[in-house]
């Protein structure tokens, strides 16, 4: 069977065309896999950003009032602490999920600008997991001290109450660098087309 030549040149022009739609249809499945890890990712980082601004609520009015010079009761501030300690590790789990699904999502199919932004995103994670482990070191503090800030040793209590001071500026500050890489991520996203 002979091809006529005049049928030859349009269909090699269009072997890239064919080549190009090819291509976007099997990286459109990975691209909405992603998409769907990355949502599930952003849902469990609202879960663990309201069980950090919880367990914050708690441990910040323990320190008020001990630094307003209250004498707190231990089983008040054990139960504080216990109930800040617990939503704390379930924000940590969260993270630790969110973590395994932006790893699945930087696995698939996707271009590099996609990587890029999933590198972000699990940056801002790796820093937010870290501002919850001091907070939990704060709760920990607090629960070591108890009797201290139930006014058995003053001096020793306003000591404490110095360092969670400075123990809750670190917070801040490392909270306030995952929330710039988040934003970052969404600035990128936002230049690149959405992917």
């Amino acid at each position: 069977m002979k091809f006529s030549k005049k049928w030859l040149v349009p269909a090699a022009a269009m072997l890239p065309v064919l080549l190009l739609v090819l291509a976007v249809a099997g990286c459109g499945g990975d691209k909405a896999e992603a998409d769907k890890l990355v949502k599930e990712a952003d849902d469990l980082r609202l879960q663990a950003a309201d069980g950090f601004r919880k367990s914050t609520a708690a441990i910040d009015g323990l320190v008020r009032s001990a630094a307003a010079g209250q004498v707190l009761p231990p089983n008040q501030t054990r139960a504080a602490v216990e109930s800040a300690s617990e939503e704390l590790a379930a924000a940590l789990g969260d993270l630790t999920m969110r973590d395994d699904r932006l790893k699945a999502a930087g696995e698939l199919d996707i271009g590099s600008a996609y990587r890029e932004y999933l590198d972000l995103l699990r940056r801002s994670n790796d820093r937010l997991s870290e501002a919850l482990n001091m907070q939990l070191q704060t709760a920990t503090l607090l629960e070591q001290e108890q009797f201290s800030l139930a006014g058995w040793d003053e001096i020793r209590a306003e000591i404490v109450i110095s360092q969670i001071h400075g123990m809750q500026e670190d917070i801040q500050h490392v909270f306030s660098e995952s929330e710039q890489l988040r934003n970052q991520a969404e600035q990128f996203k936002k230049d690149n087309g959405g992917f």
